[in-house]
């Protein structure tokens, strides 16, 4: 386990809060940076989803169903399919979780993980930050800029990163609405294996 979450971090150097880059003193805290929170919650802990639901219950989130939850996919019999309203330093978050076998898109376009599994975790903010300063700060996380950058999607922006390694493939959304603020966050592993 340990040699996959290893490999899982040498796709993108995992910023947190001792790094240089968000250590800065004008930096957002802990208290009002979503980029922190999406870096602890979900991209540190993809693709591992138990690591996730651990942290669900050790912090007394509250878990979410129905069509709350169905939401967070367009796949219609995900292996794993989970979210919460998480309270976290006094703002309140919508996380998801989900987990299957690769759709026919991934297979094409990866056919040596066609066997393998994709685990997304998505963070839904507030609607509360900048979509200025969470680009930026999202491109400090990902240590590259973006491959595409608010692409229009109705009235949503999409910009995405990706990266990988032989065993590995990650992908990270940023979605902003057109009114200048941050609405989701989200990174998708594929690997090879099931975690």
């Amino acid at each position: 386990m340990n040699c996959i979450r290893q490999s899982v971090f040498s796709i993108f150097a995992l910023a947190t809060a001792f790094s240089p880059a968000f250590a800065q003193s004008d930096a957002p805290t802990a208290d009002t940076d979503p980029v922190l929170v999406f870096n602890r919650v979900c991209y540190a802990q993809v693709p591992v989803v138990r690591n996730i639901e651990d942290m669900a219950t050790r912090f007394a989130w509250d878990r979410m169903g129905g069509d709350d939850l169905k939401q967070f996919t367009t796949i219609d019999n995900p292996t794993v399919l989970l979210g919460w309203d998480a309270r976290i330093a006094k703002r309140l978050y919508r996380l998801g979780v989900v987990q299957s076998g690769l759709t026919d898109r991934f297979k094409e376009a990866f056919p040596d993980f066609a066997d393998g599994v994709a685990t997304g975790c998505t963070l839904v903010l507030d609607g509360r930050d900048e979509a200025d300063v969470v680009l930026e700060r999202m491109n400090q996380l990902a240590r590259k800029q973006p491959d595409s950058i608010d692409v229009p999607e109705g009235e949503l922006l999409t910009t995405t990163w990706s990266g990988g390694n032989e065993d590995f493939k990650v992908f990270l959304v940023y979605k902003s609405g057109t009114n200048g603020k941050a609405n989701l966050l989200n990174v998708t592993i594929l690997s090879k294996e099931a975690t």
